[in-house]
């Protein structure tokens, strides 16, 4: 008997993890989040390129605000418009799913705020799906983490990508979930 796809999974607008303290809570971003997801932005344009005053990355982030495919961690678990740990959007086109941003704050890096942030993504895709990601490429001066990261999440390099707004090569990542 062939099975058809899996039910979606329900999830809830915020997810607390095992094992996270409360301050580790992904959200779904709203309005008022706004000018601290371009906070963030702002800081890691030097590794992104031009967001901040960018009309495409502003209406990017309001569609997916809108969809409910932005999902956010607020420092201290505080109320929305809080200052951000991460954000990350995310394009979903069953089966095939993007993480089309992820950032985490310089504060933030290295606490599980990426981790947890792709976990709650995770939760949104109804396998069997495939999630993607595109993430500096080899020779890119501190890439080397970030393809460590989503390795280490089961994503594995696939083929080249475009280049980034600096030139520097792009590579895609997918993970299967089954």
């Amino acid at each position: 008997m062939e099975r058809g796809p899996a039910p979606p999974r329900r999830v809830a607008e915020s997810q607390s993890f095992p094992g996270a303290e409360s301050h580790m809570r992904a959200v779904m971003a709203v309005e008022r989040d706004i000018p601290a997801w371009l906070e963030l932005a702002g800081e890691v344009e030097p590794l992104f390129g031009p967001m901040v005053h960018d009309e495409r990355f502003r209406r990017a982030l309001r569609r997916n605000i809108a969809r409910g495919s932005a999902i956010c961690m607020r420092v201290g678990d505080g109320p929305p418009g809080s200052a951000l740990m991460g954000g990350l959007l995310l394009s979903s086109h069953p089966p095939m799913y993007k993480i089309g941003w992820l950032a985490v704050a310089r504060a933030w890096r290295r606490q599980r705020v990426g981790r947890l942030l792709v976990k709650h993504a995770l939760l949104r895709v109804r396998p069997p799906a495939e999630l993607s990601v595109v993430t500096f490429g080899r020779g890119v001066p501190g890439g080397g983490a970030a393809r460590a990261f989503y390795a280490q999440l089961g994503f594995a390099p696939c083929e080249p990508a475009e280049a980034g707004p600096d030139g520097q090569p792009r590579q895609v990542y997918r993970r299967t979930i089954r």
